[in-house]
């Protein structure tokens, strides 16, 4: 995959250099340069995003990809140094994205999640609750806005349960948990058995139902969160990190819920949780991405 990349990179580099400064096919190619490095996780993805956006004019059709695009890369660029200016750049960008789309352009789910996700980051960051609040709004309005058959509306879900959760979290409102359940319910029902996404969606819908049974002492509920974060667990194909996350929380409830308590299953689980973190990481990053 990587040796893909690069290639691709190098083609479209190549490209680039045979394109005159004013050619309109320049956006096109600094953008899609951008999106590769941009995988890479690398500052020059970011550097060349914003090439292709002060390359475009500002009534070009590919404007608002090439603003998204650069939100995305300027957020995890935030992930990755902590850099508020950055995550302040990429909501910026995002808006213009979503400003610049109209109501029934196809990527306008896509650019209202992705304004809502940069907004939660903040959220988190500053505990700014307009933030959160905004968030829930573009979610509600990507859920509104995608149809049933839609293959980015579970995601959109997922998100949306994830904020009402966050602001249970904050206010206590029960019905805000409720709503949390119900949107990650839908989200798992919503995404094939097989898909790499499934197991967040799962891992996710454990917490809420946890936090329910916390808040209630249902018991369904517990049994309900452990059987989704076993789920979550099990799927082979899904990222590494999300499936240590979900053997850490069913030996968390393994342990401290005297109903269903368990120390040999909870040893066993992260007994077998721990030959995955090898996996974590590919071999040829460098130690500080690792």
């Amino acid at each position: 995959m990587q040796n893909l990349e690069e290639a691709a990179i190098r083609e479209l580099q190549i490209e680039l250099e045979a394109t005159p400064e004013d050619h309109r096919a320049r956006a096109a190619l600094l953008d899609g340069i951008g999106v590769y490095l941009g995988k890479r996780y690398g500052r020059t993805g970011n550097l060349q995003a914003e090439a292709a956006v002060e390359a475009t004019p500002e009534d070009h059709p590919d404007r608002a990809g090439c603003l998204n695009n650069l939100g995305c890369h300027l957020s995890r660029r935030y992930e990755r140094t902590g850099d508020l200016k950055d995550l302040e750049a990429a909501i910026a960008r995002s808006d213009a994205a979503v400003e610049a789309t109209p109501e029934d352009h196809p990527d306008r789910i896509g650019r209202l999640n992705n304004l809502g996700c940069h907004l939660s980051r903040r959220y988190e960051r500053t505990g700014d609750l307009k933030d959160l609040e905004a968030t829930i709004a573009l979610s509600e309005a990507a859920v509104e806005a995608t149809q049933e058959d839609h293959p980015n509306r579970a995601a959109v879900l997922n998100n949306l349960g994830s904020m009402l959760n966050s602001r249970y979290e904050r206010t206590g409102n029960l019905q805000d948990l409720e709503a949390a359940i119900a949107r990650s319910e839908a989200a798992v029902e919503a995404t094939p058995e097989d898909h790499p996404n499934r197991a967040g969606r799962l891992n996710s819908l454990g917490c809420h139902l946890n936090s329910r049974y916390e808040r209630i002492g249902n018991l369904q509920d517990l049994e309900a969160a452990i059987g989704a974060q076993l789920a979550s667990w099990s799927t082979s194909t899904a990222p590494i990190l999300i499936r240590l996350a979900a053997a850490v929380s069913v030996a968390k409830m393994l342990v401290f819920n005297p109903e269903a308590k368990d120390l040999s299953r909870a040893c066993s689980l992260l007994s077998n949780a721990t030959h995955l973190i090898p996996l974590a990481t590919s071999r040829s990053l460098e130690r500080e991405d690792q």
